[in-house]
């Protein structure tokens, strides 16, 4: 096996349900999002662990993921973003938050045309302005929140609902003072605009950005060890490519078709907390569950939620996680 970690390999029974080790171990993904997890995809460090073929399945929306989670066609979602997960929620379907996939607080923005003249200084520029930006995002909540904290009414503040590419070719063309985006568009956005944030800032705000990983409920209660296997695996990962990135790189590139320029690029800013820091405060023993009513708040009050529920607690579940700390491991190679 092609990989920096060896696991302790347990017996197929011990692991997954007679009706789940009939078949494969079915992880969903998204196509272009490259994290440690798909270095294991390619070793081989997955099945070993596991002791059960793991089949890896891309899709390129949360819905069609999510679908594929209700009816068993994929047993795992490697990397949800919190605001599908809160609409499946407040839908009453049955699924868990068991781990955090990746942290990327740099991996989004707003940025204001030059024009505008922006400084933190002078955050008055930003009011009675056009926003082009994802409206109903993570990134739409995290703007009003830049807003208010700047001191400008988010009321007064026209906002268009564009893509991503869409909103950075507008603020470049002057139709717009202020666009937000992610992936490439960031890029292009960073390449001529001020952001309206820096990282400095974004943690004194607690504006945070990261996908989770979920499972249905009813797969996690039939078949609670091959989940923390699951997460035990992933972790030894992402400690691993914060360890050296650039081994991994190519294998990660080869299960995603990416290059490995544009692995490397997808990659920047990700961070991949350890299993203790994300059993802390700030991530699954609470942090999540706040982030989650603070979201269902805003997006009533937006009018893009009808209700928002008296709490979402009951659907973040650590025991997956707490079970994978506790496992035996084989030393590392």
């Amino acid at each position: 096996m092609k990989t920096a970690l060896t696991f302790l390999t347990l017996s197929l029974a011990s692991i997954l349900t007679p009706a789940v080790a009939q078949d494969s171990l079915q992880i969903g993904y998204f196509a272009e999002w490259p994290l440690p997890a798909h270095y294991g995809q390619i070793s081989g460090a997955y099945d070993e662990s596991l002791a059960a073929p793991t089949v890896w399945t891309s899709f390129n929306n949360s819905n069609a993921m999510y679908a594929a989670l209700e009816t068993g066609a994929i047993k795992i979602a490697l990397s949800q973003g919190l605001v599908p997960f809160l609409l499946v929620a407040n839908d009453a379907l049955d699924f868990k938050i068991v781990d955090i996939a990746v942290s990327y607080p740099s991996g989004e923005n707003c940025c204001a045309h030059p024009d505008l003249k922006y400084s933190p200084d002078s955050p008055f520029t930003l009011s009675n302005t056009t926003a082009a930006l994802a409206v109903g995002t993570l990134t739409h909540f995290n703007l009003k929140r830049t807003l208010e904290n700047f001191g400008a009414d988010p009321d007064s503040i026209e906002m268009l609902n564009m893509p991503p590419a869409q909103a950075a070719a507008a603020l470049k063309q002057g139709k717009v003072d202020i666009a937000c985006g992610w992936g490439p568009a960031l890029q292009t956005l960073e390449g001529f605009a001020t952001p309206l944030l820096s990282e400095a800032q974004k943690q004194r705000l607690e504006i945070s950005n990261y996908d989770t990983i979920v499972i249905r409920s009813s797969f996690g209660r039939d078949n609670p060890k091959a989940v923390a296997r699951f997460l035990q695996v992933t972790a030894n990962l992402n400690a691993s490519f914060n360890g050296s990135p650039v081994r991994m790189i190519t294998d990660i590139a080869t299960a995603m078709n990416m290059t490995t320029v544009g692995v490397t690029t997808s990659m920047q800013g990700f961070r991949f907390p350890s299993t203790t820091a994300k059993l802390g405060d700030e991530w699954l023993n609470g942090g999540v569950q706040d982030h989650l009513n603070s979201l269902a708040e805003f997006f009533v009050a937006q009018g893009t939620l009808n209700d928002a529920l008296d709490s979402y607690d009951e659907f973040v579940d650590a025991s997956y996680l707490k079970a994978a700390l506790e496992l035996p491991l084989i030393d590392a190679e």
